[in-house]
């Protein structure tokens, strides 16, 4: 790889931290944003709220892709919604060798850039554990945690993924470096296809589920399907996952997830990346998944009121 020029796709939650950081430390970042996004921050900066300390950071910004000449390392921190536009955006990048970093919940992004591109080496798994939230454009509020567990699709520990996990790390970022990267992955999403979706229906916070055991039922029993899904896919996830997902959640009970801010901020949220995933892979298995579908529609049906009372305001 020819350097560290590294370009950062979106300035939300995950984007705007992680990329303020590498910038901080003094990578060559570039953000690619939103007009409005890059007409704030150009203004006043990118600004990173935290308990570890606040701190702004002025990084170059551009608004299409065509802008710079090439990248060694692309980080997407888009929605999984964004991904297709996003793809359209970064291709002559990729097509003249950067190498892609996905941050998206789910487990679908690589199989959608791999198809997309036709690319087998071009990217590289990732998964970001943060707890954050975008208050204002170029203003990232971050509560707890800020790690990334990254690693090749193929389980090896190539040359690249070395560089880039040392790249990470060297921007005080806790960043680890697996050969499993895709167990993780179903692994999180275990808890994002459960108390995502649980706390747009509700409109509360972790705590509201925790404190029933009828919700509870219903986050363990999702997850056991996952798990039966995720074991025809070739990964064999621990039953433990189920009451381990949990008891991980008692430290975040008092916040939303980013699903209820999508939805809050009148955002499409992640549902069909997500449950509707999880549903279509199961139905090619012939895997009945019942809590996912509800869960699923109920998300689904929640989004068409809000999108019918805004064009009823209209």
């Amino acid at each position: 790889m020819r350097g560290n020029k590294i370009l950062i796709v979106g300035a939300g939650a995950v984007g705007g931290y992680f990329g303020a950081h590498l910038c901080r430390f003094g990578h060559d970042v570039t953000f690619l944003v939103r007009p409005q996004t890059l007409l704030t921050i150009a203004k006043d900066g990118l600004s990173v709220i935290s308990p570890l300390g606040n701190f702004t950071v002025h990084p170059p910004l551009i608004q299409i892709a065509s802008q710079i000449n090439s990248a060694d390392l692309i980080i997407l921190a888009v929605k999984c919604t964004n991904l297709q536009e996003t793809l359209d955006a970064i291709a002559p990048l990729v097509q003249s060798g950067a190498i892609v970093l996905t941050l998206q919940n789910g487990v679908d992004s690589e199989e959608r850039i791999l198809s997309y591109f036709n690319n087998q080496s071009c990217v590289i798994s990732g998964v970001a554990y943060i707890t954050a939230r975008l208050a204002a454009p170029g203003q990232i509020e971050h509560y707890r945690r800020g790690t990334i567990t990254i690693g090749e699709i193929s389980c090896e520990k190539t040359d690249r993924v070395q560089k880039i996990h040392a790249w990470i790390s060297q921007a005080g970022i806790p960043c680890h470096l697996t050969d499993t990267i895709q167990k993780e992955k179903w692994e999180k999403l275990c808890w994002n296809a459960t108390f995502n979706p649980l706390s747009v229906i509700l409109k509360h916070p972790l705590s509201f589920i925790l404190r029933s055991e009828h919700l509870l039922e219903i986050v363990r029993e999702g997850i056991t399907e996952i798990i039966a899904i995720a074991s025809a896919e070739g990964f064999t996830l621990d039953p433990e996952i189920i009451e381990k997902t949990i008891s991980v959640t008692h430290s975040l009970k008092d916040y939303y997830t980013s699903m209820y801010e999508d939805y809050k901020n009148k955002k499409p949220t992640e549902i069909e990346h997500i449950n509707g995933d999880i549903i279509r892979r199961g139905e090619k298995y012939g895997i009945a998944t019942p809590i996912n579908k509800t869960l699923y529609s109920l998300v689904k049906g929640i989004e068409y009121k809000q999108s019918a009372d805004i064009e009823l305001l209209c």
